[in-house]
C-alpha cells in the first residue's frame, strides 16, 4: 500500500472520506450478532487508538502485540486468546465484509468454519484451499492452482465449547515453537486438519473485499460507499 500507509495503519485507509475501520464497524453493528470486537494492534497502534477514541466505540477493545515487527499474524491471534471463551469470528484488519455475510456465518453452530470463495483462476498470492471429504484439508499460498478448490478470504468462525478449547490449545502449542513465528494465522487450520479436526468450508460469492494494493481502493470506490462487491 506504500503511500497509503506511511502515516497510518491500513485499517485507517481513507475510503472516500470514511476509514476502513469505520466501514468494518458499520458492518459489525448492522449484522447484529457481534457483541465485542478485539483489535490486535502493532504498526502505529497509537494512531489507531486515537481514531477509536474519536469514534467512541464501546464494543471495541485493543490489545497490543509488542512482537508485531518480528513475527506474523499467528502471534497476533494468540494475543486474543483470552477473549475466546465465547463463540468468536476471526478476520484480518484489511478485510471488509457486508453485514449479511457476518450474520449468515453466525448461523452455523458447534464447529469450525472457514469462509471461502471459488475463482476461475487463482493467483500465486491467493491463500488457496484444498478439500478432503468435503472438509478443509490445507490452506496455503503454495498450493498448486490445479489443486485448489477455493481461496480463503480471511474470515473464520469457531463455535461451541469443545471447538473453542481445541482451537486455543492448538494456538498455544504452535506459538511455543519458533517454526511458527513467521506464519499466517490460517496455519492453525492446517494443524487442526492434520489432527483430524473437521473444518467446514463456508462458501460466499460477492459482498467482500480485501485491501492489499492501490487498485483495491479504486475498485471499492466504484461502489460509492455501498459496501464491498468485488469477488476476485
Amino acid at each position: 500500500m506504500g503511500t497509503f500507509t506511511r502515516d497510518r495503519p491500513k485499517t485507517l485507509l481513507n475510503l472516500d472520506g470514511v476509514t476502513l475501520l469505520e466501514k468494518q464497524l458499520q458492518s459489525i453493528r448492522k449484522c447484529g450478532v457481534i457483541d465485542k470486537v478485539i483489535y490486535v494492534l502493532g504498526y502505529m497502534a497509537d494512531v489507531f487508538e486515537e481514531k477509536l477514541k474519536i469514534l467512541d466505540c464501546d464494543s471495541a477493545i485493543t490489545v497490543f502485540n509488542p512482537f508485531y515487527d518480528v513475527s506474523n499474524n499467528l502471534i497476533s491471534l494468540w494475543f486474543a486468546k483470552y477473549y475466546m471463551d465465547i463463540d468468536f469470528a476471526i478476520t484480518n484488519g484489511d478485510n471488509l465484509f457486508q453485514a449479511e455475510i457476518l450474520r449468515d456465518l453466525s448461523f452455523n453452530r458447534n464447529g469450525i468454519y472457514l469462509t471461502v470463495h471459488k475463482k476461475d483462476k487463482y493467483d500465486n498470492d491467493d491463500m488457496k484451499v484444498t478439500l478432503k471429504d468435503s472438509r478443509v484439508h490445507k490452506v496455503s499460498k503454495l498450493i498448486d492452482e490445479a489443486d485448489a478448490a477455493f481461496e480463503s478470504v480471511g474470515l473464520a468462525m469457531v463455535s461451541g465449547k469443545s471447538y473453542r478449547e481445541k482451537f486455543k490449545i492448538t494456538i498455544e502449542r504452535m506459538v511455543r515453537s519458533k517454526d511458527y513465528l513467521d506464519k499466517y494465522w490460517l496455519e492453525v487450520f492446517n494443524t487442526l486438519a492434520r489432527e483430524k479436526v473437521a473444518i467446514r468450508p463456508f462458501q460466499i460469492e460477492d459482498g467482500w473485499q480485501e485491501f492489499d494494493y492501490h487498485h483495491d481502493v479504486e475498485e471499492f470506490l466504484k461502489y460509492k460507499g455501498n459496501g464491498p462487491g468485488k469477488t476476485d
